[in-house]
Formats: structure tokens, sequence, C-alpha cells
């Protein structure tokens, strides 16, 4: 790893970044330079956030990245983020991201918001992160030529397991089969959703796929 390496944390609904701590130390005594991208999970959609992803990576690393060496950027996503992420290598082409690493992100849609958006005070909580997104009608794949993992949680603790009965396994938020990214190297671990952003066995995944473009195990 080139110590010019940086790493973009986009994180998920209803957060800011602040979760990422612990994985941002752990990344920058790996030798990376970390950056977070601050997005509004629930008053953008989609392609609005995606298109903030390019700008954000467009202000810190020069207009059209044209300076940037290709493949020394790399996106690390967490829930909705991995949407956000994906989406924007498929809006920017250009972008000359490495790999990407996508933590228990939904893309086949999300269960528990689907059910929570039944309610208008639900769907009042998650705005415009539903139409294209967590609602599951998207076709999400892999863009041709680029690298992304998944790494999907199995430790089934959340409200959303125990009020909706998300299928199993899942990680209390997400399904794993709602993660399934077809043309990207899945793996699973033993950590429920807010977890994979905190584990060390979580983060010893992202580095050695972000090294090596395979999975850890």
């Amino acid at each position: 790893m080139s110590v010019s390496e940086s790493v973009v944390l986009v994180h998920g609904l209803w957060l800011d970044g602040t979760e990422f701590k612990w994985l941002d130390l752990h990344l920058r005594r790996a030798g990376f330079r970390v950056l977070t991208f601050h997005y509004p999970t629930v008053r953008r959609g989609l392609d609005q956030n995606a298109d903030g992803l390019w700008e954000f990576l467009e202000l810190r690393f020069g207009t059209g990245m044209r300076n940037v060496q290709p493949g020394s950027v790399h996106l690390i996503c967490h829930s909705l983020g991995g949407l956000v992420g994906l989406r924007m290598l498929e809006r920017h082409p250009e972008a000359p991201v490495g790999r990407m690493v996508a933590l228990g992100s939904p893309f086949q849609g999300s269960f528990s918001a689907q059910r929570l958006a039944r309610w208008p005070v639900g769907s009042w909580f998650l705005g415009e992160s539903m139409r294209g997104a967590l609602d599951g009608k998207y076709a999400w794949r892999v863009p041709e030529g680029r690298s992304v993992g998944v790494l999907a949680g199995t430790l089934p603790l959340g409200l959303s397991h125990m009020i909706w009965g998300v299928e199993s396994p899942n990680d209390g938020v997400v399904a794993v089969s709602e993660t399934c990214l077809p043309g990207a190297v899945h793996a699973t671990l033993s950590v429920m959703h807010v977890g994979l952003v905190f584990s060390r066995r979580a983060a010893h995944w992202v580095q050695h796929f972000i090294r090596t473009g395979e999975s850890a195990w």
C-alpha cells in the first residue's frame, strides 16, 4: 500500500459519520489518509447525494480528480452509504476510484424500511431515502471495471429484527440476502449492523479487500 492512498468514509441513514471514529483511527494507523463525506440522508434523494459525493471528491482532490493517481482513492460505505457510493460510480464513471467496500448495505432494498414506510410518521422519518434506494426497486450491479466488496453482519440484535421480523440471517437491521450485489465479493461476519464499523475483524477485512480485491476469509 502506498502512503498516498486515501479512503473516503460514507455513513448510513440518520447518521453523521461520528460512528466512524474507531475505523478512522484504525485506517490512519495503517497509513491511509482518511476523509468522511457527510450528507443529508433523508432530505435529499439518492442521485443528489451521489452527485454530492462526487462534488466532495472534486473539492478534496481537484476538479475532475485529474491529478489523482488512478486507484489511489477508495470508498468505505456503511448501510445506505453503499448505495450512495455505488450510484456515484454509475453516474460518474470517470471517477478514478480504486476499490469500494459496502458494510451492511441493502442493495436489494430494506424490508424493515419498507415496513416502516407504511406508517405516515415512518415515511416522514425515511424521507427521500426510500425512492430508488431502500425501496428495492433498482437493479443494482457492480459497474464494469469496478471492484466492490460487501461485508454483511449475521448477529441479529436490533429493533428491526425483533419488531419487523427481518429474514434470517441478518444483522438486526439488514438481512444478508438484502446485501446481495451481482459482481461483488461477498463475506459475512458475526456482528450487528452498527458493529460493522466498530469490529476489529471488520476493519481487517476492509483493509485486506482494499489492498487485494479479495475476501480476508
